[in-house]
């Protein structure tokens, strides 16, 4: 069939890209200096996190395993590990920074939950790039109260993209060791069922679009591929660290924010096309999601000089 695309028309040979959409967030980002009483309890969470410690000596417990960090050691802890700090070591006060952090690209977020290393340490050019990155943010965040509110966010989303791209490049250093597997105790069909959960909920956002039904959540799809829901509920969370409801959320999410810088489509359609019904429930929901109403996020990415104040 001969295309009527004038880029396609006489063409010898191409190559396509993949489309590539991928929200990563920062959540929780904090210095803090601390007395010898001060612990933290152990408590698990369902983001990654990066613990650095810049003064002193941190007694840290992950995963069971106890790791004394020096100055300038990073811990990386992935979603659902437990871990708590014991404090400064020695009896002297200690300062960290601590920032939590997820990815919606289920690729990388694989990637990230197989890497067992725990302990950060070296001079390689990716882990010297996940510490520039932090040190950029480290700087932004204690200076904050000083300096311009919207330069200070631009820095930080500037460093913020750094330590995302430093991540990739740790995971591609890492690939030799990683391609192919998947985390202890994990099986290839696990494996494959969770890939095929991936592929099925983005099909039901496009399907959305298409028919103005999602169609049954996860509950068809664990009919649709003869396992019952619990089953795929665990075995998407054990590959990908986040629950399938959870994933299709984020797909909503994310799409809806791109429909959204699209003017000429009303809130109403936006919300068919995302196979909401009740253009109100489609409302309430990106505001529990967001913190603006979907007309307010709308207003914000025309003027970002807005307060979220004026417009909630």
């Amino acid at each position: 069939m001969k295309s009527n695309d004038p880029g396609i028309q006489h063409s010898l040979d191409g190559r396509m890209s993949p489309d590539i959409q991928a929200a990563f967030h920062i959540f929780a980002a904090h210095w803090r200096k601390v007395n010898t009483q001060w612990q933290y309890p152990v408590h698990t969470h369902p983001m990654f996190e990066i613990n650095v410690v810049l003064q002193g000596r941190q007694q840290m417990t992950v995963g069971g395993r106890a790791y004394v960090q020096e100055s300038g050691d990073i811990l990386f802890i992935r979603p659902g590990v437990q871990h708590s700090s014991l404090g400064a070591d020695s009896g002297n006060e200690m300062t960290y920074f601590c920032l939590h952090f997820d990815i919606d690209d289920l690729i990388l977020r694989r990637s990230l939950m197989t890497m067992d290393t725990v302990s950060l340490s070296g001079s390689s050019p990716e882990l010297r790039s996940i510490r520039s990155a932090l040190d950029i943010i480290i700087s932004r965040v204690i200076l904050s109260e000083a300096s311009d509110s919207q330069l200070n966010r631009l820095m930080i989303l500037n460093a913020s993209l750094q330590l995302f791209t430093a991540l990739s490049g740790w995971v591609l250093a890492e690939m030799p060791v990683v391609s192919g597997s998947a985390l202890p105790g994990v099986t290839e069909n696990t494996v494959a069922l969770a890939n095929a959960i991936e592929g099925l909920l983005q099909e039901s956002v496009f399907t959305a679009e298409a028919t103005g039904s999602r169609g049954e959540g996860i509950e068809g799809i664990a009919a649709q591929l003869g396992y019952s829901p619990n089953h795929c509920n665990r075995a998407f969370r054990q590959i990908y660290g986040m629950s399938p409801r959870q994933y299709l959320s984020d797909l909503i999410i994310r799409h809806a924010k791109l429909l959204l810088l699209d003017n000429s489509l009303s809130v109403e359609a936006i919300a068919h096309r995302l196979g909401y019904r009740d253009v109100s429930h489609f409302s309430k929901q990106f505001k529990r999601w967001t913190g603006l109403p979907p007309m307010g996020y709308r207003r914000l990415t025309a003027d970002p000089e807005l307060s979220n104040d004026k417009l909630s």
